[in-house]
């Protein structure tokens, strides 16, 4: 599954690893390379405000541009909901 952020770290030629020292160098706390390697692919989508908040810090991007909506609503929201 490519994802908005494996899409993202592609047009900057960053690496997972890369990211992982970017978020180190950057953020009081890091994040290990086994999640951002789950993060990047897809297998991990149900994740912390603050772990969000890190990537963006590290690449200078916004939660929007990262977040999969589109996947949420398709796998979370009932069929019938509608927004008042």
């Amino acid at each position: 599954m490519a994802t908005k952020l494996k899409s993202i770290l592609k047009s900057r030629g960053i690496s997972q690893t890369g990211l992982h020292y970017l978020i180190k160098e950057r953020c009081k706390t890091y994040l290990g390379q086994d999640v951002i390697s789950r993060i990047v692919n897809g297998r991990k989508t149900n994740y912390e405000l603050h772990t969000l908040l890190k990537i963006c810090v590290a690449l200078n991007i916004t939660p929007n541009d990262i977040i999969e909506k589109e996947e949420f609503i398709r796998n979370q929201v009932k069929e019938n909901y509608q927004p008042k």
